[in-house]
């Protein structure tokens, strides 16, 4: 196993580190972050819209000490499908512009995100609406349920935050999505759990996601990895059976660090490391066929 670094461990490890100073341009990032979001807030409120928070610019105002130490390169909302449009004209008509995929006319839909920038003079940041956090084919998340079940995010009117079970799971999703290739992902999970979330409802909740495989991966490693907050009960809550573990073995190191075993790829080889992941294989090979055939269609001439 390839050690980690040592101010990840020491994160994991030990509830009362605290978390690397930042360098001025952190804290430059944190303010733009902030006048986004309150852009944000105000266009949906001015729709009678909302959204919900998540990953990165959510947990760095609720589980991080301070904006500008959870380091980030957008800004995610997750939206009920059903709204997703109404959400992205209204952040369209505040100002933000909208990038569209003139290469994929016909699968973009399926990647599950609309990406936008905000601009604040000569800064810009990328926000990016989901409808669904998986790539491709999503699992059977009721998002509107996750966001009946979300709270107010601070001093933003019409964005919410997941509770802490159902962010837990949207982290380890995004994670595995990535091949778990994501450092932060690891402290983002930990300050999730040191949180003092429900585990019989996590468990419940990542069964009726589909994400047990993914949180027993993710939670084998963060074990290794010696988490505060992880022991070997909650590990083997997920623990998907022999077969299954058989299946994961090619492709990740589970309970190692890195998790992954192949280089980063996209494609073919993305999608096979993917395959055992997912406990839905049945809507998996249905999308994958569906996604294929829009590929093919996005690459025929226009007429």
């Amino acid at each position: 196993m390839t050690p980690p670094p040592m101010p990840l461990l020491d994160l994991l490890r030990d509830p009362r580190a605290v978390m690397p100073a930042k360098a001025p341009e952190a804290h430059a990032e944190a303010m733009l972050r902030a006048h986004v979001l309150g852009q944000i807030s105000r266009a949906l409120v001015a729709r009678g819209e909302r959204a919900m928070l998540v990953k990165g610019a959510a947990l760095a105002l609720t589980v991080y000490p301070s904006a500008a130490a959870r380091p980030m390169s957008d800004v995610d909302l997750l939206v009920p499908p059903r709204r997703e449009r109404a959400v992205i004209e209204a952040l369209a008509a505040a100002g933000l512009t909208v990038h569209e995929n003139r290469f994929r006319p016909k699968s973009r839909g399926m990647l599950g995100e609309t990406q936008l920038v905000a601009r604040a003079g000569e800064m810009r940041l990328l926000v990016e609406v989901h409808g669904t956090l998986d790539k491709i084919v999503p699992r059977p998340i009721d998002v509107e349920a996750v966001e009946e079940r979300a709270k107010p995010a601070p001093g933003l009117a019409a964005l919410l935050v997941p509770s802490a079970e159902d962010h837990a799971l949207l982290v380890a999703l995004h994670a595995a999505g990535h091949e778990f290739r994501h450092e932060l992902a690891w402290i983002d999970l930990e300050l999730l759990l040191r949180g003092g979330l429900d585990r019989e409802i996590l468990v419940e909740r990542a069964r009726e996601f589909r994400l047990g495989t993914v949180m027993f991966v993710v939670l084998s490693t963060l074990r290794t990895l010696g988490a505060a907050s992880v022991d070997p009960a909650l590990v083997r809550a997920f623990d998907p059976g022999p077969l299954r573990r058989a299946a994961l073995a090619p492709f990740y190191d589970v309970g190692g660090f890195p998790v992954p075993r192949t280089e980063a790829a996209l494609g073919v080889r993305w999608v096979l490391g993917q395959t055992p992941l997912r406990e839905d294989l049945g809507a998996w090979a249905r999308g994958l066929a569906r996604y294929a055939a829009l590929r093919v269609a996005d690459r025929l001439p226009m007429r």
